[in-house]
């Protein structure tokens, strides 16, 4: 009896020494990281009296932990895309980088410079603020840039990282595989493995599943491996194809070797790549903008006369774009992308793709924000240089393709930063119109002469070396019949605008005979100006058109420069043209602006949202798996008192049997 009683007292202290162990253990661990509660099971002597099997465990919820992984994988992924998001929008919304204050400021500039047309303090003005509008561009383009550079570094220290925890996974499963039934086997090592998967989950979105063994496979959401039984796959950083600065994500498992979207990643990683993503359209916006600008203002200036009565030349001058070959290619063709001038109004934000079907034919395709692929056009070469219409560019192909090339262009991606200033002295701002219209004092009708406007100056105007070609239109005569003859410096007649025209656009008007075919189809081209006489006309009355040398107060062109800002000349993204896909140049900075603030106003939303969701999954997580002080230091009393009362046995034990003892002696 004695024995048994000890026996029963001796494995109740085991026991609830034991359960203090679990106890305690679970108190000191309550901050630890990545700690899971432990409970002790005891259960009764199978095969006499006392206590038996002793059984520790971790409590947990596979259910609860698979989500708080999923959702720490979402709020990772959330909370990178709005940091990086947020930057960009400060960047664009500091009035210190904005380009659409200097657009404002360069404007402006051309106003005070018309006020005295003549003079040399406003074109230098003007001029400055020309400078410092093509550094703003620069500057920007430069930081987007620089924080694109920023996402690629943390990429790779995160792929690095990455790399680290599937290393100690892996080595973590070896262990516990190892140490499985033997008097090593700790259940730390479960919770470091836990711990370590809990991390990659915030790098990326993982799967996971627990083999018989105790090992744990780990997979990407998409079904790659990442941690098997017998191995260990690897990230790489690789170079993008044709992009090399756009850096992707390449999977290594042994000799197998697979490229991985950077839309299936998750976690932090799949967020940096994605605000990489959104950043990207900004560069093509912000390069769309110095275009259609610097196409507008060459434009107009050309059509104007400078100080030094020379016709004006370009403002602004745009770099070529390379292609870039796709890795995949196996021929040796090259191309090149640049602006038509002139055009600049239809340029879009697009990729361009040129996939060759031999050496020589091709298909060209837009490529929107999206990735959604369009097929613009198809040819050959020769000849080797052709225009994508209606998208204002030109491309170059070199070298000799083969079937199945493919080679991406990216017209306005570093457009901003190839732009430069064309001039640099202030008499070459051709603020005059380079044509004067004057009446002559000796006529008799009330009728003015005003010029319509100047379209065109190259080659096939009525324009020469800085002068009106002897050709073109100069003279105008009223006869009898209140018609509109027009001569040129010679005195030949050039053809007669009827008086039903009643002196509008005559250019236009003009017939040759009178009553037969017009003399030029399109007066923007050829002689590339018109002009209109108002007013009551006489027979015999005449009046005189004049290149407008020494015309330097004159400031019509400077006018119709400043007049660019109010004019919707930036291309709104999309393929077809309607009667609303234009906008001006402060409303395509704002529209760029705007854009970037309601896509950080959207991620910081989806984090609101993710935070509250693991928020949630991680309580009930932790209403499971976590240490509740208060329970525990409740258990602690009762194994206490547990303790104290099964030595209490084993002592009544000793004495009962000390009692035998003594009684036969």
């Amino acid at each position: 009896m004695a024995s048994d009683l000890l026996g029963i007292g001796t494995s109740g202290v085991m026991a609830q020494q034991r359960l203090l162990q679990t106890t305690s253990n679970n108190i000191v661990n309550v901050n630890s990281q990545g700690y899971v509660r432990e409970r002790t099971l005891i259960y009764t002597n199978s095969v006499g009296l006392g206590t038996g099997d002793m059984i520790s465990e971790r409590v947990i919820n596979a259910y609860a932990q698979g989500e708080v992984r999923r959702d720490t994988s979402a709020y990772n992924a959330s909370n990178t895309r709005y940091n990086q998001l947020f930057q960009l929008d400060s960047l664009l919304g500091d009035t210190s980088n904005s380009v659409g204050t200097t657009i404002t400021s360069y404007f402006k500039a051309f106003h005070t410079a018309n006020e005295s047309p003549a003079e040399i303090g406003g074109r230098k003005t003007t001029l400055s603020e020309l400078n410092g509008m093509v550094d703003r561009y620069h500057t920007l383009s430069a930081q987007l840039d620089k924080q694109s550079d920023t996402i690629n570094a943390t990429i790779s220290d995160e792929t690095d990282r990455v790399n680290s925890l599937l290393n100690s996974i892996n080595d973590l499963n070896q262990a516990i595989v190892r140490t499985k039934g033997t008097p090593e086997e700790s259940l730390m090592l479960f919770d470091q493995r836990d711990e370590a998967v809990r991390q990659l989950s915030e790098k990326m979105e993982i799967r996971t599943v627990t083999q018989p063994n105790g090992s744990m496979l780990v997979n990407m959401s998409t079904g790659h491996s990442l941690v098997l039984d017998g191995g260990v796959a690897q990230f790489k950083v690789v170079a993008g194809d044709p992009d090399s600065r756009e850096s992707a994500l390449q999977l290594n498992l042994g000799s197998n070797k697979v490229n991985i979207n950077d839309k299936d990643i998750g976690g932090g990683i799949g967020g940096l790549f994605s605000a990489r993503r959104d950043l990207e359209p900004s560069k093509r916006e912000l390069g769309q903008l110095a275009v259609a600008m610097a196409d507008a203002m060459n434009q107009q200036n050309r059509l104007g006369m400078d100080l030094d009565n020379e016709l004006g030349g370009d403002l602004f001058s745009l770099k070529d774009s390379q292609g870039l070959p796709y890795g995949s290619n196996t021929g040796n063709g090259a191309a090149s992308v640049s602006f038509v001038p002139g055009k600049g109004t239809e340029v879009t934000t697009f990729d361009y793709e040129v996939k060759f079907s031999s050496a020589t034919g091709y298909e060209v395709f837009s490529i929107d924000g999206t990735g959604k692929r369009t097929s613009l056009m198809t040819g050959a070469t020769p000849p080797a240089k052709f225009e994508v219409a209606g998208h204002g560019i030109e491309i170059d192909i070199e070298g000799t393709p083969a079937a199945g090339d493919k080679i991406l262009l990216q017209p306005t991606k570093h457009a901003a930063a190839g732009l430069e200033a064309a001039i640099t002295r202030p008499e070459d701002i051709a603020l005059a119109s380079p044509i004067k219209a004057d009446k002559n004092s000796q006529n008799i009708g009330s009728g003015e002469i005003k010029m319509t406007g100047v379209y065109h100056t190259g080659t096939g105007s009525g324009f020469g070396a800085n002068s009106l070609n002897p050709n073109a239109p100069q003279a105008v005569k009223i006869d009898n019949g209140g018609n509109y003859e027009v001569y040129d410096k010679n005195n030949n007649l050039i053809g007669v605008a009827p008086a039903s025209s009643k002196g509008q656009n005559l250019m236009a008007a003009l017939e040759s005979p009178l009553g037969g075919p017009k003399v030029y189809a399109d007066p923007t081209q050829t002689p590339g100006y018109d002009f209109s006489i108002t007013g009551k006309v006489e027979a015999k009355d005449s009046f005189t058109l004049s290149y407008n040398k020494d015309g330097f107060a004159d400031n019509a062109n400077g006018l119709a420069l400043a007049e660019l800002q109010n004019k919707t000349l930036v291309r709104k993204n999309n393929n077809a043209a309607t009667s609303n896909d234009k906008m001006t140049f402060n409303d395509a900075y704002s529209a760029l602006v705007t854009g970037v603030g309601n896509k950080t106003s959207q991620a910081k939303t989806l984090l609101q949202a993710n935070e509250a969701k693991l928020t949630q999954s991680t309580g009930i997580y932790e209403s499971v798996s976590g240490v509740n002080l208060e329970e525990e230091a409740a258990n602690l009393i009762r194994f206490q008192q547990s303790y104290a009362a099964s030595a209490q046995i084993v002592s009544t034990a000793k004495t009962i049997f000390d009692t035998l003892l003594s009684s036969v002696r």
